[in-house]
């Protein structure tokens, strides 16, 4: 049993690694900044992870009518968590935004890094979860408000 930290970070295709390099002993700077911004998530008493990379993400919910809906969202990389309680959680980001995923391990703690690209546009439902725009269903888009 482990702890998973789950950190997706938005990258800015505007950051220079060369410029932190030479002028600022490869750090980031205020206007120099690696990632727009950075969700964290930790789940605990996690037994495994699996990740998929080409799977499918059942999205759900309710409209504001009270009228559910279900959707299955496709190209999607999955990060399936099994707990200890018999559960499930899953992550779920759109291939086309994904830049890179990077994992790491201690004894008691893994860590999943997801860079997600600067220019694919996307909705982010619940935590966890990010869907390109086109990804969207268009049943759901006539509800969206404008």
């Amino acid at each position: 049993m482990f702890t998973l930290s789950f950190t997706c970070a938005h990258l800015n295709d505007l950051f220079s690694q060369e410029l932190a390099e030479t002028q600022h002993s490869g750090e980031e700077t205020a206007d120099n900044h690696r990632y727009h911004w950075e969700d964290e998530l930790e789940v605990q008493d996690v037994l495994a992870v699996n990740i998929t990379k080409d799977g499918a993400y059942s999205l759900r919910g309710a409209l504001g009518s009270g009228t559910e809906f279900s959707y299955e969202i496709g190209g999607v990389t999955l990060i399936s968590i099994a707990l200890l309680a018999g559960k499930e959680v899953q992550f779920a980001i759109s291939n086309q935004l994904l830049n890179s995923i990077k994992q790491t391990n201690d004894a008691d703690r893994q860590h999943i890094l997801v860079e997600l690209k600067d220019n694919e546009p996307f909705i982010n439902p619940i935590p966890g979860v990010y869907i390109a725009n086109h990804d969207v269903p268009n049943e759901l888009l006539t509800h969206a408000p404008d």
